[in-house]
């Protein structure tokens, strides 16, 4: 694979990484849109992806354990989560261990099999592949996406829920972390 097929996906990968850091630092505006946005993409995934279980059961085997992992991490991050008046606006930040570990779930995956895609010498064969299939046949990454997939759906409708509580209230005068 030359360099100049491999420049695209990683300048790609890099501005992910640089958005995942930005909102895993530092306390995020509260927009339920976004959230909901985010909740119904992820439902979405974990649909196609139980889908495929017909095609490959195998891949069931990996979803059981990867919705309880992304239980436990939505679980804990809730109790960690924080949400501040600034302005007059709600914002919210996430507990930045889970959100790192879910972040180092995510693109270590994508780049483990990146790498080993673009290292294969078959790698005229798998580009004539129908696209993604070779990602939804892997069960290791269903089990990863499954995490992700609980995880995002969990989390953003805690945080949905959470927020337009609070949104209902008024907010404080003085700034203070709730």
């Amino acid at each position: 694979m030359h360099i100049q097929q491999m420049a695209i996906p990683l300048l790609v990968m890099a501005f992910v990484i640089y958005r995942r850091t930005q909102r895993t630092i530092g306390f995020q505006f509260f927009k339920p849109r976004r959230l909901i946005f985010r909740m119904i993409l992820f439902t979405l995934i974990i649909i196609g992806f139980l889908a495929n279980a017909a095609l490959h059961p195998r891949t069931l085997f990996y979803a059981v354990p990867g919705i309880l992992i992304g239980v436990v991490l939505v679980r804990y991050a809730a109790l960690h989560s924080k949400f501040q008046w600034k302005n007059n606006e709600l914002y919210y930040r996430t507990h930045k261990w889970i959100e790192a570990t879910v972040l180092i779930l995510f693109l270590g995956r994508f780049l483990y099999r990146f790498l080993i895609l673009a290292g294969s010498s078959d790698w005229q064969s798998m580009q004539n592949m129908q696209y993604g299939q070779h990602f939804t046949t892997d069960p290791l990454t269903a089990f990863v996406f499954f995490i992700l997939g609980t995880y995002y759906i969990g989390f953003n409708a805690y945080i949905l829920k959470k927020g337009n509580g609070l949104k209902k209230e008024e907010s404080p005068m003085h700034p203070e972390v709730l």
